[in-house]
């Protein structure tokens, strides 16, 4: 080893060890106020709230169930089951549901179901417009020494994998009352939702979005929660996967180091790895996701959004 690359390496050895005892520096969080409702709609001794008008495609809403006499409750939304979750200290049940990022644009039922506390079962009904998101189309061109990375069967295996890790279903909410943040303050450079054409041949979607990051830049939690997984995939690189509860995950890829390890409880803001080059990339920036139910949302109708 040459010494200008130990020196590299042991700068690199540094920095990862002192910024991992420093959270980035953000504003003390503080509560939001529960925004009104777009809808309430009558269920229970009380009624069920929609805080959002409508879904665009790969965007989530929130269902708040104000209900004293509801012991539990599920929305159907899709042709999917999306559990309700009552955070301690509350009344209220809260549930998130998804339009998936391929959803054809059209009005798609929303069906809850509560079950009473006397034994009973009762259910309300609306309808939820999907609208298109515009999404773009991209031509992407991998490395030659990297090409081998575009085998459909390459990705498939890796989102079957991220599949098995975010089918995991936390009760708990992990997050606190400053809610989510973005993991670094740089340019976006790549949008969620992408149709990119990987070396004119294949053909995929973007799953989160891109921000600018020399290697080494430090990128942090987007909020509390616990690891899910931190190691090597084919696609991602060295990756990091934060479990925040009620079925919502962020993932941090394209790392060149990562200063956290499966199992561990990190908080918002906290220091888990330094961007790099790894996986199917083109050159060193973060590639960071958000999963909701299980599905790839833009992380910013997270970010924006109100959540309890």
């Amino acid at each position: 080893m040459t010494l200008r690359r130990l020196l590299v390496l042991m700068w690199a050895l540094v920095a990862l060890h002192g910024l991992a005892q420093e959270p980035t520096p953000t504003a003390e969080p503080t509560p939001q106020p529960r925004p009104a409702p777009f809808l309430v709609l009558p269920l229970g001794a009380g009624g069920l709230e929609l805080y959002f008008n409508g879904l665009t495609q790969g965007t989530m809403g929130l269902l708040r169930l104000a209900s004293p006499n509801v012991t539990e409750a599920q929305a159907i939304f899709d042709g999917r089951a999306y559990p309700f979750f009552r955070p301690a200290g509350e009344d209220a049940l809260y549930a998130l549901v998804v339009a998936r990022i391929d959803m054809p644009a059209r009005a798609y039922p929303l069906q809850v179901l509560a079950a009473l506390d006397d034994g009973t079962l009762q259910t309300q009904q609306t309808m939820i417009d999907v609208q298109a998101a515009g999404f773009l189309r991209l031509v992407f061109n991998v490395p030659s020494d990297r090409a081998y990375l575009i085998n459909p069967e390459v990705e498939r295996n890796e989102f079957a994998r991220l599949g098995a890790l975010t089918s995991r279903l936390n009760p708990l909410r992990q997050w606190d009352a400053g809610g989510f943040q973005l993991p670094m303050q740089s340019e976006m450079v790549s949008n969620f939702g992408q149709y990119r054409v990987l070396n004119n041949t294949v053909q995929t979607r973007h799953t989160g979005w891109d921000q600018r990051a020399a290697t080494g830049t430090p990128v942090y939690a987007m909020a509390r929660g616990v690891v899910n997984f931190a190691g090597m995939l084919d696609i991602r690189g060295n990756y990091v996967m934060l479990d925040h509860g009620w079925g919502i995950f962020s993932g941090y890829a394209h790392l060149s180091q990562m200063a956290v390890a499966p199992g561990q409880t990190v908080e918002r803001g906290q220091l888990i790895g330094l961007s790099g080059n790894t996986g199917r990339s083109s050159g060193p920036h973060l590639h960071w996701e958000i999963s909701v139910g299980g599905e790839w949302i833009d992380g910013f109708s997270l970010i924006n959004g109100w959540l309890p």
